[in-house]
């Protein structure tokens, strides 16, 4: 069990998401709720979805 703890750290340790900031988490909620705008609700979809 510790072998696979280990490589789960290793692998989350070596990609972007260890490198997080909190400017980075605002920007992906901002997108997400630019999406959920566009999909969700219909509002400018040709226009929110390349935006977000």
């Amino acid at each position: 069990m510790e072998i696979y703890l280990n490589a789960l750290f290793g692998i989350f340790s070596q990609s972007g998401f260890a490198g997080l900031s909190w400017g980075n988490l605002v920007m992906i909620g901002v997108a997400s709720i630019l999406l959920y705008l566009a999909i969700g609700k219909g509002f400018e979809p040709l226009l929110l979805v390349p935006i977000s």
